[in-house]
């Protein structure tokens, strides 16, 4: 029996691909200057969010430190925020480890796999070594490039909130230095209020106008809370979708073009049978 030459084009070619990804795209591509860059931009965020985590831990301290606890429910709700930062701190760990570890399994395992699913569907011609072959494909090459494409994205686009969140870490580290510096002092002369007035180089009457000052951090601290889960986690995961869909529609579109063309070839043979 003649093996088609078409399918065994077809296996070779797969072949090729399966050997060049476990062999040299797992050595090359870890090493590329979007997957490094798309570390350190991972890096640089989780240090932002340690930073934001101290310093709304500082300003909590900070109020809480104030006489006659009068601002200890705005530290309370300055001290909750220490959940989302654990979240999203573990998203970006997730991410990361995605990035470092996971394109590497996926050239060296997920993608083969594929290949020999692909292999198996020729030889065999069972459609369900295909179907299990194009999503591995689609896993591994999202594997490859969500993460990367998601932080390009962030960085571009979303730059100027990211630029907010570091304005609201010094604002909120200023506010608590300053509050630590005023209990500091021993100045018994002064009221507390005229302290802080000198200190943050605003009028504070009351405790109403320090409650306002922090109040105003506080929203800060939340919208940039928002910003940190929007550009870590809500950005990435649509990305996901996005990118998965749009595979799913290029890989659909692929086979069916072959199985048109599969079709119209199984037509002419039988047409020129017909004719003999």
């Amino acid at each position: 029996m003649n093996f088609p030459k078409e399918k065994l084009v077809k296996i070779l070619f797969v072949t090729f691909l399966m050997v060049f990804s476990f062999t040299v795209l797992t050595r090359i591509i870890p090493e590329m200057k979007f997957v490094q860059e798309t570390i350190e931009y991972l890096e640089k965020s989780q240090n932002t969010v340690m930073k934001l985590s101290g310093s709304t831990i500082a300003t909590s301290l900070s109020l809480s430190a104030l006489p006659d606890d009068f601002a200890s429910p705005l530290a309370s709700t300055v001290s909750d925020f220490n959940t989302y930062f654990i979240f999203i701190f573990a998203v970006l760990f997730v991410e990361k480890l995605v990035v470092i570890e996971g394109i590497k399994i996926s050239l060296a395992g997920i993608i083969p796999i594929a290949c020999i699913l692909y292999i198996a569907s020729i030889l065999t011609e069972k459609a369900v070594f295909k179907k299990f072959s194009k999503k591995l494909w689609i896993l591994g090459i999202s594997i490859i490039l969500v993460i990367p494409i998601s932080t390009y994205f962030t960085e571009t686009v979303c730059a100027k909130y990211l630029a907010y969140v570091d304005e609201t870490i010094a604002e909120a580290d200023a506010g608590a230095n300053k509050i630590n510096e005023v209990m500091a002092e021993s100045n018994e002369d002064a009221t507390i209020f005229d302290k802080l007035t000198d200190a943050f180089k605003t009028a504070i009457k009351d405790v109403n106008d320090l409650l306002e000052y922090f109040k105003n951090v506080v929203k800060k601290c939340i919208n940039s809370v928002a910003v940190m889960i929007v550009t870590t986690f809500v950005l990435p995961m649509l990305t996901a979708l996005l990118f998965r869909w749009l595979l799913k529609e290029l890989f659909a579109l692929h086979f069916q073009e072959k199985k048109d063309q599969s079709k119209k070839s199984k037509e002419e043979e039988e047409q020129d049978e017909g004719e003999e």
